[in-house]
């Protein structure tokens, strides 16, 4: 195998490796802009954060100075009438002065006294309340402290209000719980001018995470809170935001921050329209703006090389694969576009692809003059071999004895078969090489013009492949079958039982890539002489025929093999085809027979 019909492996293309070095040359860069864009991200989050938080503790204002009121109004509360309730004999008299006071202050629906054992002396409603019949009291009194709750349904304010409870102590120790209503009427209910558009709503939780008010609306803002958050985590954490699906589906963003630390928690609900939010929410296209500065310039140096470059290449490449096909130069030069270095090369491609038609031009003009002589020579030689033919002829019938005519016919035979070698080479079109089957299937056709030897008959059959040779072995053939040809027709004899002889010329390539020839002939076990006999029989020098024979076959550096067997008598020679090889010492056509 030769280096070019190895397979090659295709190298990276142009565009392959521009991309492959340009994302080495950018990945520093990408780097470094990776982490400063992930740290710009994180401190504007930090930012957008905190400021979220810091626009819903505004927006919360009146929540936590409504809550924060009622805080101080109960511990005031506490602090005056929880001294006084254990001296007071009429508990008709405290719940005249809470209801005086609720009267003077209209911010308030109800106001109670309960001590710690869960019984109520005095309210603004007046006495004899039980907290037996209110869970959420009995909750407070296993659980004292300072809480809020929401009361849809009042049953003394008849209204929906916010409960605010504050402890108070007697001798340092707890005493029981004031307990204040706000009307949750009083609350804000809509969104001040201050707060943005993109503000939806805001919601107060207690620390149970039971929601106290909603700007919207308590029954409008299940669908707005955060659908897989406990709100209750938020009461006692630090403020924060953050971006979360709603019950609703919807993808909004939260704000949380304490009004009363430990009491109440204001969640600001925020669209993600607001440009602070829209800081929490979209995390990705800042970290992929180093991907998307490096797919850019890929890009643009992919399109600019390929203009400036490939496409001018592929161009070339394209003409270049066309000469080598079929040897044309079309002429599409596109001087504007292509840059000088490119246009340089193509010049030097087409001075290159004129050369080489100039060069082939003159060669294939210097082998068809070769050709035609070297035919010329063929055809002069034919000619004259075919007279010398000729004038032997005339030399036969001049002849008296029968032997002088014998010889001269031999010898006639063997020119002719010359002849027809030469007739065939200023014929074949490939003078390196000649069909050795159309060769021997001519001479076979003229030697068989003798169909019958002394009387008999006798049947040629041929099997002639057409299988290519070099002139150093067509003429060794030629004249080898010559020869054997003659033998077998002169010895030819008609098997027994039958009245026609038969002579076979076998020419076919053997599982080696080789060729064998095989000339047989019928003939009789007991009669006339085998060519082994010839000596005795022939008046040509004693074994002739066969010597020449064996000069061929060795001259084609083939396996002889000879002899009867079965009533047919063979002769076969095994060779091996060659390239071609001039032979500068012996003319192509004429045999060596030095050893004759």
């Amino acid at each position: 195998m030769t280096l070019a019909d190895s397979p090659r492996l295709r190298p990276m293309g142009l565009a392959a490796r521009m991309i492959l070095f340009l994302t080495l040359a950018l990945v520093p860069i990408g780097v470094v802009a990776y982490f400063q864009t992930a740290k710009l991200q994180q401190e504007t989050r930090l930012r957008s954060q905190l400021s979220l938080v810091a626009l819903t503790e505004a927006a919360a204002v009146g929540e936590r100075e409504t809550v924060l009121r009622a805080q101080g109004v109960a511990q005031a509360l506490g602090a005056t009438l929880g001294q006084e309730l254990r001296e007071l004999d009429d508990l008709e008299e405290c719940s005249a002065q809470l209801s005086a006071y609720l009267t003077a202050s209209p911010g308030y629906s109800f106001a109670a006294l309960m001590t710690d054992d869960g019984r109520i002396p005095c309210s603004s409603a007046g006495a004899g309340l039980d907290s037996r019949n209110s869970p959420r009291l009995q909750t407070l009194i296993e659980t004292p402290g300072a809480t809020a709750w929401l009361n849809r349904s009042a049953p003394i304010s008849k209204r929906e209000v916010i409960v605010v409870a504050e402890p108070f102590f007697h001798d340092g120790s707890l005493a029981g719980h004031v307990l204040l209503s706000v009307p949750s009427a009083l609350l804000p209910s809509r969104q001040g001018d201050d707060v943005p558009a993109d503000f939806e709503d805001l919601v107060t939780i207690n620390e149970h995470g039971e929601i106290l008010s909603s700007r919207e609306g308590i029954d409008n803002v299940a669908g707005l809170l955060p659908a897989d958050l406990d709100l209750a985590s938020l009461v006692g954490a630090r403020a924060q935001s953050f971006a979360a699906r709603s019950a609703d589906g919807t993808t909004r963003v939260y704000a949380a921050a304490p009004l009363v630390p430990g009491m109440v928690h204001a969640l600001g609900i925020w669209s993600r329209d607001n440009a602070e939010a829209q800081a929490i929410t979209v995390s990705g296209i800042a970290k992929a703006l180093p991907l998307l500065m490096w797919a850019a310039s890929v890009i643009v140096a992919f399109l600019a090389v390929n203009r400036l470059v490939i496409r001018h290449v592929k161009r070339l490449s394209r003409r270049m694969r066309t000469f080598a096909r079929t040897r044309r130069i079309a002429d599409l030069r596109v001087r504007g576009e292509m840059p000088s270095e490119l246009a340089e090369m193509e010049d030097d491609f087409l001075d290159m692809a004129e050369g080489i038609l100039r060069d082939e031009a003159q060669q294939e003009n210097a082998l068809r003059e070769k050709t035609i002589l070297l035919k010329e020579v063929h055809h002069r030689v034919k000619n004259n071999l075919q007279l010398i033919s000729s004038i032997m002829n005339m030399q036969i019938r001049q002849a008296r004895a029968s032997e002088t005519r014998m010889v001269l016919h031999r010898l006639q035979d063997r020119i002719r078969s010359l002849a027809t070698i030469h007739r065939n080479l200023y014929q074949t079109d490939d003078l390196g090489h000649v069909d050795a089957g159309r060769l021997l299937g001519d001479l076979v056709q003229q030697m068989a013009q003798m169909t019958e030897i002394s009387g008999r008959p006798v049947k040629v059959d041929t099997e002639l492949d057409p299988i290519e040779a070099v002139p150093d072995q067509a003429v060794p053939v030629s004249l080898l079958t010559a020869e054997a040809l003659t033998n077998a027709m002169k010895y030819a004899a008609p098997p027994e039982g039958e009245r026609q002889a038969r002579v076979s010329v076998r020419f076919v390539r053997d599982d080696d890539g080789g060729a064998v020839l095989e000339i047989t002939n019928t003939a009789a076990l007991e009669g006339p002489a085998q060519p082994e006999e010839e000596a005795e029989m022939d008046i040509e020098p004693a074994g002739l025929g066969s010597r020449l024979i064996q000069a061929f076959a060795m001259q084609l550096g083939g396996t002889l093999e000879q002899g009867l067997e079965g009533g047919i008598y063979s002769v076969r020679v095994d060779f091996a085809l060659k390239d071609f090889e001039p032979d500068e010492t012996v003319p192509t056509g004429v045999p060596n027979v030095r050893d004759f």
